[in-house]
């Protein structure tokens, strides 16, 4: 297995093809169509699922707002939210109904608990986001900080796919994945463009699926931990 360049791809989908060869993928209409097709393929099987290849380890934003000092940010970039730590320690998920009121159920005590049902004397336990962009904690620890730090944070995040349509881009995915997605643009690209189906390409998109469905993670003890059906966070 080898990871191939859209030029690359894009040569390999026009020769089955017997259409013309090219060195760009701007070289003619046809290879212009074909690197469509291959990028289309990419977010098509980008969005069949949370690939494990698409998470990394990442820090909320700090807004540095002391009239909101447990409100920090997600990043555009992110997918998905898997989990939060804070200075080292895990913090639980609420859905907003519950955050809400267990912030409403704390008594106002001074330097303790403040109007808003705000701990003030220790890191957070809880978090949630009202608009899947903002993230609130239940506390912060007001004699250490004056706002929760972009630096004790720590997030799991699944991160949005990205595409450079040049002839050298290798679109980001594991090696054995790149046969699916030649299969995919090319079984798509007989349809589109030369109006009738390939049967040995379609045979190869389902064996693909089904293989990537089973075998997505190189980590033999991924797949059962992180492939759950909750999710929380930015879809």
């Amino acid at each position: 297995m080898a990871k191939y360049t859209l030029l690359e791809m894009t040569q390999s989908i026009l020769n089955s093809m017997d259409s013309d060869s090219v060195n760009s993928i701007d070289d003619t209409v046809e290879s212009i169509q074909v690197a469509d097709l291959v990028k289309e393929a990419f977010f098509e099987i980008m969005s069949q699922r949370e690939w494990p290849f698409t998470f990394e380890l990442a820090e909320l934003i700090a807004l540095a707002d002391t009239n909101n000092p447990t409100k920090m940010q997600m990043s555009d970039t992110w997918n998905k939210i898997k989990w939060i730590r804070y200075n080292k320690k895990e913090v639980q998920y609420l859905s907003p109904s519950d955050f809400t009121e267990l912030l409403d159920n704390r008594t106002a005590q001074a330097g303790i608990v403040n109007g808003n049902g705000i701990a003030l004397t220790r890191d957070p336990d809880y978090w949630t986001t009202y608009d899947d962009e903002y993230v609130i904690f239940d506390a912060y620890n007001s004699s250490v900080e004056s706002t929760l730090q972009q630096s004790k944070s720590k997030v799991y995040v699944a991160v949005q796919p990205t595409w450079t349509h040049t002839d050298t881009f290798i679109p980001s995915m594991p090696e054995k994945m790149f046969q699916l997605l030649l299969a995919e643009a090319k079984a798509q690209a007989f349809i589109n463009l030369k109006q009738q189906s390939n049967a040995r390409e379609e045979i190869k998109v389902k064996r693909g699926r089904v293989t990537m469905q089973n075998e997505a993670w190189r980590n033999e003890y991924g797949e059962s931990k992180y492939n759950r059906k909750v999710n929380y966070g930015r879809k």
